[in-house]
């Protein structure tokens, strides 16, 4: 009866105009515009109820998180898995009348992007089961940060004792210990509840309409971008030949430093280079080890760290540089609570254990952000301070927006923006302006000698960690898609570190060990494929800032600080939140619709000149097998 009488309408409507018909056209073009008129109306009334119980869930769920992650305790753990279970209960319900609504005709582009946000779940049905995912996230993220390793009769956490020996040791044996215990106390005890875990969240994925969570992940982050697998492919191919010679430099010289100064090492001959020998725990960033392949280590390059001890730096200074250059572009000072609230060193009650992993929290009350991390006087910290800070800008920048558009225009973009402004604060010429850097006079030949050592810096930051980006949610997707079964989740691991990364592990590894897990975003579920592309963005967002500025000269010389002609630029972008697909916020800064890597070649290219040079073609490790029992 339903069709018949829209057949009858569409008939009434597409017929000629005659005298007979032209009265009941009118009419019932009168009829469906109230009915349409009163459906948006109605479904808008909804949506701004829905976005008012949102913001509250939202609140609750932060505050809870904050709580836990600030004091590792049973009863913070008991209190989060409670809020994340009535939490799931609220949004099953909301999902389904979302779905419902979706289902109507005429609504506005705007109220479909709202419901559409509010009917995404990937929670199962089952109370049970969505109790267990509680319950196993919780203790997940419990083993990584609760992770203890014994080493020379102390006991050592990630940060700072881990990270600061795996900074500064140059002995493999030791290397080489310390990161097997690692991945022995977080790892190694998560591998059945995460084979668990991927079965219920595939459950719930399934139940709501997706592949599996890999599909849910993507479709969430990246919005209306079904080519998502094929567009990060494509930019890893374009990146792929940059990185492959950082590779095969960094390898070379590490490998002289071993055969040298370690001989009973076996140093590898297959291209390929120890994970563990790299100066992080996870072989992404290779900024420690810039002592051993510095390319012209003749020019001295100055010690931030100890520079900016001697100048008198401290944690709360370091926060109010960071403040002071965001204010500088006209963006806002940091609330009241932020100073009074976040925990930017690690507490001292020893019986007190946090999760030192830094992050940034939006309360969803417009005057309560944080920033959460066990902060040192060193200036990688530094950086990571202007990274977080710059998730609090966009918090801030977006709090008017709907609840459902309160966050970045998709995963990379709120990873990009702080790293956007540290990009900026790593130029020789903010770092003078902070009085961390002499401005020395230098011949011609010693300043492009110079300029080459700060961009292998940077390379071994920025350039490094894009393979690494890459793979973890490549291997995720595997993993979800069920490519991967769990008997194979650390061998195919260790394939695809090698194939992107072109490392090994120090010592055999077998199917019994689970090394993703000691990577925190595994342990927490949090998408990674967000940081890959947030390293190309950040820079097409630089190279447009700079331009604002009226910079000239090579990219990696800009400096936008105190132009506010630069921070107009991004806060406008950073005002949209989620409410435009993020082509068009891209477009609003940049002025292209796709993510590009021309920025990052251009501000790279001085130093891709000098590694094939070097080089002279001898890159890859395509005979390079995994350490594997």
């Amino acid at each position: 009866m339903r069709l018949i009488w829209c057949l009858y309408v569409l008939w009434i409507l597409c017929s000629g105009v005659t005298s007979r018909h032209r009265h009941q056209q009118q009419r019932l073009r009168q009829v469906l515009t109230q009915r349409l008129q009163r459906i948006n109306t109605e479904v808008s009334e909804w949506l701004v109820l829905k976005n008012e119980e949102y913001r509250g869930w939202l609140e609750k769920s932060s505050f809870a998180s904050w709580d836990y992650e600030t004091d590792l305790s049973k009863e913070n753990a008991q209190k989060l898995s409670k809020n994340n279970v009535e939490f799931a209960k609220w949004k099953k319900i909301c999902v389904r009348e979302a779905l419902d609504k979706l289902k109507l005709p005429g609504l506005s582009y705007d109220a479909r992007h709202q419901l559409r946000i509010l009917a995404y779940s990937v929670d199962p049905s089952d109370p049970l089961q969505l109790r267990k995912v509680t319950e196993i996230q919780t203790k997940l993220e419990e083993i990584y940060g609760k992770g203890v390793i014994e080493y020379n009769g102390t006991s050592l956490q990630l940060e700072p004792g881990i990270s600061n020996l795996f900074e500064s040791s140059r002995d493999p044996k030791v290397l080489s210990e310390v990161w097997v215990k690692w991945r022995d106390v977080t790892g190694k005890k998560m591998a059945n509840l995460y084979t668990e875990y991927v079965e219920l969240q595939n459950t719930g994925a399934i139940e709501n309409g997706f592949e599996d969570l890999g599909d849910a992940w993507r479709q969430r982050s990246f919005y209306e971008t079904p080519d998502l697998v094929e567009m990060t492919e494509n930019l890893w191919q374009e990146i792929k030949p940059l990185y492959v010679q950082l590779h095969s430099y960094v390898r070379r010289k590490l490998r002289a430093y071993y055969v040298k100064n370690h001989p009973e090492y076996d140093f590898p001959n297959d291209g390929s280079i120890p994970a563990h020998l790299l100066g992080d725990m996870w072989a992404q960033e290779w900024t420690k080890i810039f002592d051993l392949v510095q390319p012209y280590p003749e020019v001295k390059e100055v010690d931030m760290d100890r520079v900016m001890r001697e100048k008198g730096y401290n944690v709360g200074n370091m926060f109010r540089r960071a403040e002071e250059f965001y204010t500088s572009l006209g963006l806002f000072k940091m609330v009241p609570d932020f100073w009074w609230h976040s925990m930017l060193v690690r507490p001292k009650e020893k019986d007190r254990e946090v999760q030192c992993h830094a992050s940034a929290f939006d309360f969803y009350n417009n005057d309560t952000f944080r920033i959460k991390m066990c902060t040192e006087v060193k200036m990688k910290y530094f950086q990571t301070i202007h990274h977080e800070m710059g998730h609090i800008e966009y918090f801030m920048a977006y709090r008017g927006q709907p609840t459902v558009y309160r966050d970045g225009a998709n995963g990379g973009f709120h990873e990009a923006i702080g790293d956007t402004i540290a990009l900026s604060v790593q130029s020789r010429k903010h770092l003078q302006t902070l009085g961390l850097l002499e401005d020395a006079v230098m011949s011609e030949e010693n300043k492009r000698k110079s300029d080459i050592n700060f961009l292998m810096s940077q390379a071994l930051q920025k350039l490094a960690f894009l393979p690494f980006g890459y793979l973890v949610d490549r291997w995720r997707w595997r993993v979800f898609s069920g490519e991967v079964t769990p008997d194979k989740y650390n061998e195919e691991w260790w394939k695809m570190r090698l194939e992107y990364q072109g490392v090994t592990s120090p010592v055999p590894r077998t199917n019994l060990d689970f090394d993703p897990g000691a990577k925190f975003h595994v342990a927490a579920n949090s998408q990674y494929i967000i940081y890959f592309t947030s390293f190309l963005l950040q820079f097409q967002f630089y190279e447009s800032m700079c331009q604002a500025s009226g910079h000239t000269g090579p990219l990696y010389t800009c400096d936008f600080y105190r132009s506010k002609t630069a921070g107009e630029k991004l806060l406008k972008m950073l005002q949209l939140g989620s409410s435009k697909h993020w082509k068009e916020a891209l477009q609003q800064l940049t002025g292209d619709t796709r993510i590009r890597t021309d920025p990052f070649k251009n501000y790279f290219q001085p130093l891709i000149e000098f590694l094939r040079k070097e080089n002279k073609g001898e890159v890859g490790w395509a005979n390079a097998k995994i350490n594997w029992k």
